[in-house]
């Protein structure tokens, strides 16, 4: 009998206990199988297809021609004239003087009393200076801006500004582009050309100056001519067709921003036809008058003569290279 009241009893214990421990059991459990971790988020693909490119760029360019011809400076005297020159491109010197006579004893005894007050400024274009034809100098700085739209994940095109600060001038001009690029990771290189034009740009060339000072009547002041060699740029007014090629990296940030650096070569062609600086020959007619008291009783005719260099306009030595380094923004 007391072996089945302990019976009965532990059994009670039993069912009234087993609730509780189920419910701390298998709720602990329960709870931990419910802990998930978040996948880290995916990374963008930083080169795409169907992708739109911006970019804007500083440019250095050198040119293939560069350096100077030599510069004659034989023909520059020193001393307290210096900047004069030695010879005058007009031969014969001769500019038109009004003459008069100090003492009507002596007829032939002539004074120049002052030119004409038509006598011209001489200004002779003597030759070229700069062998580039383009920046008027050896190298030079610029810059522009690109826009291109990626069909494919490997291969664009695009349209291209650029402009250059050619001597106290500007050359500027746009492409057409296609580029190529091969990316890895946030890495691309890539291979470009294009084909378009340019215009400006400039040439040195060396001048003749001659130079009078007019007094208040409107004659030359006697003595006052003075002769002066000047190198002037000579711009380019037509535009060449502008052919480029090269090779360069970009580099991406972030998905959007990005940092290139490229080299190119770039030819400039066209306008074959009066290429060739021309000579081209400068008269200037005037006449000599003697006066005695103020009356004429004489004149001779003076006829100045020189050769002057009329600039041709080819595309001849105007082609550079070009390094850019700049920044892209693609959507």
């Amino acid at each position: 009998m007391k072996k089945l009241t302990l019976t009965f009893c532990a059994l009670f214990a039993l069912v009234a206990v087993a609730p509780a421990l189920y419910a701390d059991g298998p709720e602990k459990y329960s709870g931990k199988e419910k802990e998930v971790m978040q996948p880290a988020p995916p990374v963008c693909d930083f080169y795409r297809a169907h992708e739109w490119d911006l970019g804007i760029w500083g440019a250095w360019a050198f040119a293939a021609d560069d350096g100077q011809f030599h510069f004659d400076d034989s023909r520059i005297s020193s001393g307290p004239f210096a900047g004069e020159l030695n010879a005058d491109p007009f031969s014969p010197d001769l500019d038109p003087f009004v003459f008069e006579v100090t003492d009507t004893a002596s007829p032939a005894y002539l004074t120049p009393r002052g030119q004409q007050i038509y006598n011209p400024n001489e200004r002779v274009n003597l030759g070229r200076v700069s062998k580039n034809q383009l920046f008027a100098r050896d190298d030079t700085w610029g810059g522009g801006v690109d826009i291109k739209y990626f069909w494919s994940k490997y291969f664009g095109v695009g349209l291209e500004g650029l402009g250059l600060a050619a001597k106290t001038n500007f050359a500027g001009g746009g492409l057409v582009t296609l580029t190529g690029r091969f990316p890895f990771g946030r890495f691309a290189p890539y291979a470009t050309g294009g084909i378009g034009f340019i215009d400006g740009g400039a040439t040195l060339y060396e001048f003749f100056n001659e130079k009078h000072i007019y007094e208040p009547n409107g004659l030359v002041k006697t003595g006052s001519e003075r002769e002066y060699l000047t190198v002037d740029p000579v711009y380019n007014h037509h535009v060449r067709a502008l052919g480029q090629i090269g090779a360069g990296l970009e580099f991406r940030l972030t998905c959007h921003i990005g940092l290139m650096a490229d080299f190119t070569w770039n030819f400039v062609f066209g306008q074959d036809d009066n290429h060739v600086d021309k000579e081209h020959r400068i008269v200037h007619n005037g006449f000599i008058q003697f006066t005695s008291n103020g009356v004429p009783f004489t004149t001779i005719p003076v006829t100045n003569t020189a050769i002057e260099l009329r600039p041709g306009h080819g595309s001849d030595n105007q082609d550079f290279g070009m390094a850019r380094f700049g920044v892209t923004f693609s959507y």
